[in-house]
């Protein structure tokens, strides 16, 4: 199904390329001329509509980011009406290119190649899915309720580029961690974010595809921890036609995909989490908004002394989405 969906979109995206190649190549030549430099506001011309025009939303964020990155140059430090900035004529060039990789809709974070999540810096690929703001809420929610833990043996289901894991590492020390994920890219990925941060003797992660009755690697079988969290895919199957097109093609879909009523996957952690931790420890959860009232109904009825519903909590928009539940 997915292929189906995606295919004219990519289509759509690659022509939206090379229909604005043209007209980065007549700016580039006419704005820039053995190495003479540009002001940034004269490159910008007639970005912002194009943006618009292809749908973008929030043009003045997204070029302020593009341009930041181009010039090598931290967010907060570069002006908002970017008086006095230059691109030189190879700046110019990668400015006006990832404006076109934009107007085709690829997410920022790909072409930046990189994205601040909370307080660390970590590597993207297109192959891996990109945290979102509300999942900086959700660890913030999960670190103020272990700050004052002496030790945390911790564990990551489906840990993506490792945003939710090396998060904690670095904001709590007393933290170990533990992760495991589907995707080979991701996997890999994720340890690079692990070294580049320095935070990779305190974080493991496997390669491993989590199904029905095999929940954890060969090596891991055993192992129980104090604390579980997981942001599984919970995007019902039949919602994916209204994915935005950043989604939609440049996304790893399996990272979304949560079956009929979004909880294909949480199920699955719900009995990894039975087997994998230990008593009074916890398993906190990132799902839809209409998915906590749910949850705990199927832990009344399905895991009475196994699991139990602690709390549900709700992000900055008022969505209950966040889930606490605790190991009887």
């Amino acid at each position: 199904m997915f292929k189906y969906l995606k295919r004219p979109l990519l289509m759509a995206a690659r022509s939206t390329a090379r229909s604005l190649s043209s007209t980065a190549a007549t700016t580039s030549i006419t704005s820039s001329d053995g190495g003479s430099l540009i002001e940034v506001n004269k490159a910008l011309n007639g970005w912002e509509h194009k943006l618009k025009d292809a749908g973008v939303r929030d043009t003045e964020f997204n070029l302020k980011c593009i341009v930041s990155h181009v010039l090598q140059r931290k967010f907060n430090t570069v002006p908002d009406d970017f008086a006095q900035l230059k691109f030189n004529a190879e700046q110019l060039a990668d400015f006006e290119r990832f404006c076109e990789a934009r107007c085709a809709r690829m997410p920022l974070q790909h072409i930046i190649g990189e994205w601040d999540f909370m307080d660390i810096t970590l590597k993207t690929a297109p192959t891996v899915f990109i945290p979102r703001p509300e999942t900086e809420e959700f660890v913030r929610l999960v670190i103020e309720n272990y700050k004052n833990v002496k030790h945390v043996d911790m564990l990551e289901v489906g840990c993506g580029s490792g945003a939710m894991s090396l998060s904690m590492l670095h904001a709590l020390p007393q933290v170990d961690a533990t992760a495991i994920e589907r995707s080979k890219a991701a996997t890999a990925l994720a340890w690079e974010n692990a070294k580049l941060l320095g935070l990779h003797q305190r974080f493991k992660v496997h390669n491993h595809t989590m199904e029905e009755d095999k929940y954890m690697p060969e090596e891991l079988k055993d192992k129980q921890y104090d604390l579980i969290i997981s942001n599984p895919p919970y995007v019902k199957t039949d919602e994916f036609q209204y994915l935005h097109p950043e989604v939609v093609v440049y996304e790893n879909l399996n990272a979304l995909d949560g079956g009929s009523d979004g909880l294909r996957v949480a199920r699955l952690v719900f009995e990894l989490a039975c087997r994998h931790l230990r008593p009074g420890g916890k398993l906190w959860l990132e799902l839809g908004n209409e998915h906590p009232p749910l949850v705990k109904t199927i832990m009344h009825l399905q895991y009475q002394g196994r699991l139990t519903f602690v709390d549900s909590y709700f992000d900055q928009y008022k969505r209950e989405r966040f889930v606490q539940l605790e190991k009887v």
